[in-house]
Formats: structure tokens, C-alpha cells, sequence
């Protein structure tokens, strides 16, 4: 996980703007021809669809290497005049 999180934080960007480029100038292309259907000028779907990918992607990643959900925590505390920091119990 340790070398993956480089590769990752270089690439998705990377792909992204890749992917961006080529429907803009698919969109751009089509507009000049004047076959680009009305909802197509709207970015409201993109965005949407872009979101709910996000969204997911988050959700998933948390869920496989997020903290452990066993365990209680205790908050931190305040005992004679020194803040205690908050932490799990197994």
C-alpha cells in the first residue's frame, strides 16, 4: 500500500484530465457540426455521475481499509490540569 498511494495520487488526476481532453474535444467537434443534442451543453450529468463515482469510490475504500470498528472508544479527558488523549480500547 506503501508505493500504490504515489502511483495513485499520480495517475488518477492523469487519467482524469486524459478523459476530460477527449470528451471536450469530442463535444467541441460536435458542436461545430451541429450535432450536439441540447443536454449534451449542460454539465449537470457529468457532474453528477462524476460525484456519485466519488462517492462510491470513498465509501469502498473506507470500508476495506478504514479503522477497525471493534473496540470502544474513550474521548480525551482533562485529569489533573494535562489533557489525556482520546483512544480505542480492544
Amino acid at each position: 500500500m506503501r508505493y500504490l498511494l504515489p502511483v495513485i495520487l499520480i495517475a488518477v488526476p492523469l487519467i482524469s484530465y486524459i478523459v476530460w481532453y477527449r470528451l471536450a474535444r469530442e463535444k467541441a467537434r460536435r458542436l461545430e457540426e451541429g450535432t450536439l443534442p441540447g443536454w449534451r451543453e449542460a454539465p449537470w450529468g457529468l457532474i453528477f455521475l462524476g460525484t456519485l463515482g466519488l462517492v462510491i469510490i470513498t465509501l469502498a475504500v473506507f470500508g476495506l481499509v478504514g479503522p477497525d470498528p471493534s473496540g470502544d472508544y474513550v474521548p480525551a479527558r482533562l485529569e489533573d490540569g494535562v489533557v489525556v488523549p482520546g483512544y480505542v480500547t480492544d
